[in-house]
C-alpha cells in the first residue's frame, strides 16, 4: 500500500516516477521540432477525500526542441520542475490532473554531433506552466500517467525570432513506484 502518514483524515502517498518528455519551443512556423527528453524525481499525493487530492512533484526534466533532426541539432533545455496539481478521480483509480508548474532552468545548451555550447545566458532562469492530464494507480504499487506542460512564460531573454514568444510545450508519459 504504500507509504502513508495519517494525520487528520489525511493521508500522504510518496512515489518515485520517471518518464519520457516529447517537447517543442514555440509555434511549428517558428522552425523547431520536437524532440525527445526525459524526466525524473519524486511526488508526494495529499489525499483528502476518496475523490481528490493535492499532488506535489519535484522532477529533473530535459526539454527544448531540435533546430535539425537530419542534423542533430538540439536545444538542450535542463529544468528542475514543481507542478503542484489537483486531482480529481473519476473511476475508481483513474484521475484527472490539473495545475501549474515553476521551472528553474539548470543550464541551456545548443548542442549537435560536433559541438556544445552554453546558451543558459539567452535564457530565462524560470519557466511557468499549465499542467493537465490523466493518471492510474495499478495493482497500488505502480502509477501511470500522461500529461501535458503548456509554457505561459517566454523563455528567451529577449524576443529573438519575428518577435514571437517561445514557450515550453512538453507532452510526457510516465510511470511511477510506490514507496
Amino acid at each position: 500500500m504504500g507509504i502513508i502518514a495519517h494525520s487528520k483524515a489525511q493521508e500522504v502517498e510518496l512515489s518515485a516516477k520517471a518518464g519520457m518528455n516529447v517537447a517543442t519551443l514555440g509555434s511549428a512556423d517558428m522552425g523547431y521540432v520536437s524532440r525527445i527528453g526525459y524526466h525524473v524525481g519524486g511526488m508526494a499525493e495529499f489525499i483528502t477525500t476518496p475523490f481528490f487530492s493535492i499532488q506535489a512533484e519535484l522532477l529533473y526534466s530535459l526539454q527544448g526542441a531540435a533546430t535539425d533532426r537530419s542534423r542533430q541539432v538540439y536545444l538542450n533545455y535542463h529544468y528542475l520542475n514543481v507542478p503542484l496539481l489537483a486531482k480529481a478521480y473519476f473511476y475508481e483509480d483513474a484521475s484527472f490532473e490539473i495545475g501549474i508548474q515553476y521551472g528553474l532552468l539548470l543550464k541551456a545548451v545548443d548542442k549537435n554531433e560536433f559541438y556544445a555550447q552554453d546558451q543558459s545566458e539567452f535564457v530565462k532562469s524560470t519557466d511557468f506552466a499549465g499542467v493537465f492530464g490523466l493518471a492510474y494507480k495499478l495493482d497500488e504499487k505502480f502509477t501511470f500517467g500522461l500529461r501535458y506542460n503548456l509554457g505561459i512564460s517566454n523563455t528567451a531573454k529577449q524576443k529573438v525570432v519575428f518577435e514571437k514568444r517561445l514557450t515550453n510545450k512538453v507532452f510526457q508519459m510516465s510511470i511511477g513506484y510506490i514507496l
